[in-house]
């Protein structure tokens, strides 16, 4: 069962909130915009398990759907783990691991930064340490087996994390309440290291060129025939920190799996990051793909008798 939690901040100036001019329309919430969304996931990617959560950093407006409900983590986790390691040593050190994993998300390169940290149980006493409570890293296999012994595997093997700890985490970040003041700022620079659209930029994809260019997040995918089971996986995360045109930002974190096609869940989740964007923005005009919505999404994929799946890893 989804569960929707919202809080509201007002901005006061001189004491009182400023009221809407006499005879405007009233401004729809980003409560109602991230329920709505929800609603449209069902019938534009049938099959996808979502969560959605959002905040307004400028307000401290928060809005969430199925917030709390533990989501494979796929690559979107090693932000985490980059900022745990900057907790611990210097720039000189994490720098060349970090930028690997931000540039190509280089699967060895994020194992090393868990043995910065001292290891995926030292991760989770880091995350149990910031409040993340329904975050864990359980499995690292690249390069060596990693196992966590303090993992609650909420998720079996998998490591998970909901969309609430994570934009609760980036709004932390980007009020420099992590980290020293120059690590926080290269690792927000390493966030801006990822793709700015397509296979692993999802999150920018439609959204305008100013906003894509400024863009700080991480993907994480999980493609078809990436895990042996496309019921369980079929994961397609993105987190980070977008800069709108006044200036103000705001954290989200976009959590979609299981989708049994790959193209309408991916086109779903470039969507629901540009109609945020339009709300937070007031940006009436910009284009969401309003006409692919309309329609359904994409067409569907349909393969030849025999012929190979499509490859929807990021290579």
């Amino acid at each position: 069962m989804r569960t929707v939690l919202l809080w509201a901040g007002l901005l006061a100036v001189g004491g009182c909130a400023t009221r809407p001019e006499a005879g405007a329309p009233p401004r729809e919430s980003l409560k109602a915009v991230v329920e709505s969304l929800a609603g449209e996931a069902t019938r534009l990617s049938p099959g996808t398990d979502l969560s959605l959560a959002v905040m307004d950093l400028r307000t401290g407006e928060t809005a969430s759907v199925s917030g709390l409900e533990p989501h494979i983590s796929a690559s979107s986790a090693k932000v985490f783990w980059v900022a745990a390691a900057l907790g611990q040593r210097d720039l000189a050190t994490v720098a060349p691991l970090a930028e690997k994993v931000f540039r190509t998300s280089d699967n060895e390169a994020s194992g090393e930064v868990i043995d910065l940290v001292g290891g995926p149980d030292a991760i989770n006493v880091y995350l149990r340490g910031l409040g993340l409570g329904h975050t864990a890293l359980t499995k690292w296999n690249y390069g060596r087996e990693r196992w966590a012994t303090n993992s609650p595997r909420v998720m079996g093997r998998d490591n998970y994390f909901c969309a609430d700890d994570m934009v609760s985490f980036l709004a932390r970040l980007d009020r420099r309440e992590l980290l020293e003041p120059e690590p926080t700022a290269r690792l927000l620079k390493w966030m801006e290291l990822t793709p700015r659209d397509g296979c692993g930029g999802w999150l920018g994809t439609r959204l305008p060129a100013s906003a894509r260019a400024s863009l700080q997040h991480k993907g994480g995918w999980l493609p078809p025939g990436c895990c042996g089971d496309d019921a369980r996986y079929n994961v397609l995360n993105e987190v980070g920190l977008v800069t709108l045109p006044d200036g103000g930002r705001y954290a989200v974190a976009i959590l979609a799996s299981r989708g049994p096609d790959w193209p309408k869940q991916a086109f779903f989740v470039e969507r629901a990051s540009c109609v945020l964007y339009r709300h937070l923005a007031k940006d009436a005009a910009l284009d969401c793909g309003e006409a692919v919505a309309r329609d359904g999404g994409p067409a569907p994929v349909v393969l030849e008798p025999g012929a190979p799946a499509p490859n929807y890893d990021c290579e």
